[in-house]
């Protein structure tokens, strides 16, 4: 069964002039999981009490369920150009991970498995990996899989890895491995999960068991070692780390009211209040479709993406602009956009394009006489090159550089 949704890349209110959050992905009741690193995109989500898996095709967003009601889905991978790894389960006879066609819109059972808390690659050593309520299970074709059971058997809910280290848990435990996963040994800790390398290596992960150890941990050495950096209760995961900047979410409202949090290298803390992020966060990556700092957050309401959080005095500033009344479509754009525009008055004016470091990638001629015209923008700048895929700011100004009216347009490749 396929549903089409509007595609809801909102622009909504900046909070306060660090950080912008804007909406991304399909409208629904709830979210499970995300998967934005791959093309099509795809959420697990709930709409009318059916659990579904979505996907972002030819411009809009389609779901597709499991038979009728669906299984909550956990996670996603694209096997190859037209086979999607999908972690399904609910404590049922149907768990486990299945083969999603992204053409014909068909299941198959890959693999029964209790309760797949994830279904991810490993590009370091070329293997898949599946955690689930017996453990963790490799594969090195996504179809033929094999319990590790040097690990154990209990409830596997994180991996990751950087180089030649992998960190996971099993149960309570905590096992690292510095060759691929040939061999492991058991962490000096344990009760830690949510696990998240830095681009040098530092290795981040968090601990909730109503403890005075609860909080933020680091290791230094790939997970042999762990210190306790931040005391907090209630951490349900880790985003990206930009510079020592360690992102993060609560499963529950702290004493601050907040839910998405920064840590600094100094041990300062930078609250991420927004109505849009004001729920118990279940995920947080990269947001991949721009080239500066951002990151998703996933929660009951939806998708979120924060930017600006981390521009320097030194970086262009775009235009200070006021609420927009233009559109574009489609959003995001892959080829081009048609760009809806109303205005009063016959003043001069022009469309100009902006980058989100403000730097201006090019202007579109605006024909005064007309209140309401289309243009149309072949995602090329003013020297004739394609742009980077990212987030682009439509700004229509006038002679004097006011704004009259704004949005934004993401663009993908």
């Amino acid at each position: 069964m396929k549903n089409i949704f509007i595609f809801a890349l909102l622009i909504c209110a900046i909070s306060c002039s660090a950080f912008q959050v804007d909406a991304f992905g399909p409208v629904a009741e709830d979210f499970s999981c995300a998967n934005l690193d791959q093309m099509p995109a795809s959420f697990g989500i709930l709409i009318n009490n059916q659990k579904k898996l979505c996907l972002w095709e030819n411009g809009v967003w389609n779901s597709y369920s499991y038979f009728d009601s669906g299984l909550t889905i956990r996670g996603t991978y694209m096997l190859n150009a037209d086979t999607m790894l999908v972690a399904m389960g609910d404590l049922t006879f149907s768990d486990g991970i299945y083969n999603f066609d992204v053409n014909t819109h068909n299941w198959q059972l890959n693999e029964w498995f209790i309760m797949p808390n994830f279904v991810k690659f490993n590009p370091n050593n070329q293997v898949y990996y599946v955690g689930e309520r017996d453990g963790l299970y490799r594969s090195a074709d996504g179809h033929n899989w094999t319990r590790i059971t040097s690990l154990g058997s209990n409830v596997c809910n994180s991996i990751a890895w950087y180089e030649s280290n992998i960190i996971t848990n099993i149960g309570q435990m905590v096992y690292y491995s510095n060759d691929n996963g040939l061999n492991w040994q058991q962490s000096s800790i344990s009760n830690l999960r949510g696990f998240r390398f830095s681009d040098n290596g530092a290795l981040y992960a968090i601990m909730d068991v109503t403890s005075d150890s609860d909080g933020l941990w680091l290791s230094n050495d790939f997970g042999a070692n762990w210190t306790n950096i931040h005391y907090t209760s209630a951490l349900s995961c880790i985003g990206p780390v930009y510079n020592g900047n360690v992102t993060f979410g609560w499963g529950e409202s702290n004493a601050e009211s907040s839910f998405v949090g920064m840590l600094n290298s100094s041990g300062e803390i930078t609250y991420f209040n927004h109505p849009l992020l004001n729920a118990p966060v279940k995920q947080m990556d990269i947001f991949p479709y721009i080239n500066t700092p951002s990151f998703y957050v996933l929660n009951s309401g939806g998708c979120f993406f924060v930017t600006g959080f981390l521009v320097g005095n030194e970086d262009p500033v775009s235009p200070e602009i006021p609420p927009a009344k233009i559109s574009a479509f489609p959003n995001p754009a892959i080829s081009y956009a048609d760009i809806y525009l109303t205005k009063t008055g016959s003043e001069p004016c022009a469309l100009n394009i902006y980058n989100l470091k403000g730097q201006k990638v090019r202007d579109l001629k605006v024909t005064k006489t007309l209140n309401e015209q289309t243009l149309s923008w072949d995602l090329k700048d003013n020297h004739g090159f394609p742009v980077s895929a990212g987030m682009y700011l439509l700004v229509l100004q006038d002679t004097k550089g006011n704004c009259l009216a704004k949005t934004k347009l993401a663009v993908v490749k």
